[in-house]
């Protein structure tokens, strides 16, 4: 009879531990739908067990109840999960890498693996300033704002940057469509020298390479074209061109020159550049 009174006992205290959990989740969820999430937050210690369970579902709140719980490990792994999961929102992604940052700085990581977290987090946001830094001009021409607009790919800053919308386009923002090549990545399907060989012609494209200017000289002639700008920049950086540039024959062949491929001037012009600049390297 003992026994029974004492399963039976048991069992009522199992019963009534589920009851409250149930009842934790039935309150947390309701704190969460009225946007109470002040209330949600501020548990007792005691209730931060469950109420961890219950924001496993919800990361975009569990790492404010981590940072107030000194958990700022699990903080920082959660934001970071959170700004490489962002990609509608190009500011969003932008302050949740910005926090991760910080949640790891102010946690207990070793110095090494600090700095490995720090410098993951960094070159994401050198990839994010090549969109930060889209200009002004060109954003207004697409209707664009960077507060909501999506987080654009590698490929898609390329079209941006590079586009005739971009009036004012200078080598500045061909050398940054040439700087993005090395964030193409398998997803995106593209492959990276036919991509390289559009950059290069549309630089080509922005300057007349007309004949009449009287400069017979053609390295004088060119030498204010934003395509050997984007040369001399590379050759600053001590990029071997003959391996980085393709082949002047190829350039001379692409579609994308339009026009300039049946001008004589423009062939002349170029096999100069190519001569002074890239054989003249080696």
């Amino acid at each position: 009879m003992f026994q029974n009174q004492r399963q039976t006992y048991m069992k009522g205290r199992s019963k009534h531990r589920v009851l409250r959990g149930n009842f934790s989740d039935f309150l947390f969820r309701w704190y969460l739908e009225k946007g109470k999430r002040g209330k949600l937050l501020s548990q007792p210690i005691a209730q931060h067990g469950q109420l961890a369970n219950f924001l496993q579902a919800h990361e975009h709140l569990s790492w404010l109840h981590e940072i107030n719980s000194q958990d700022l490990q699990k903080a920082h792994r959660t934001l970071q999960t959170l700004a490489n999961m962002e990609t509608r929102y190009f500011a969003k992604k932008k302050t949740l890498l910005g926090l991760s940052k910080l949640a790891a700085l102010a946690s207990d990581f070793s110095e090494d693996i600090l700095q490995e977290k720090i410098e993951e987090i960094s070159e994401q946001e050198r990839f994010l300033l090549h969109q930060e830094t889209l200009p002004e001009q060109l954003l207004a021409e697409k209707q664009l704002n960077l507060n909501d607009m999506p987080v654009l790919s590698a490929s898609q800053l390329i079209d941006m940057y590079i586009c005739d919308e971009n009036r004012r386009a200078n080598e500045y923002d061909f050398k940054k469509a040439l700087d993005l090549l090395e964030y193409i990545d398998e997803e995106e399907e593209v492959d990276v020298n036919d991509l390289k060989l559009k950059i290069l012609c549309k630089a080509l494209q922005r300057d007349g390479w007309s004949s009449s200017d009287g400069k017979d000289d053609p390295i004088e002639a060119s030498k204010d074209s934003i395509f050997v700008k984007v040369l001399q920049k590379l050759l600053k950086e001590g990029v071997q061109l003959s391996e980085y540039l393709p082949e002047v024959k190829d350039l001379l062949q692409a579609n994308e020159l339009g026009s300039l491929k049946r001008s004589a001037y423009f062939e002349f012009v170029l096999k100069a550049i190519y001569e002074h600049y890239v054989h003249g390297q080696a």
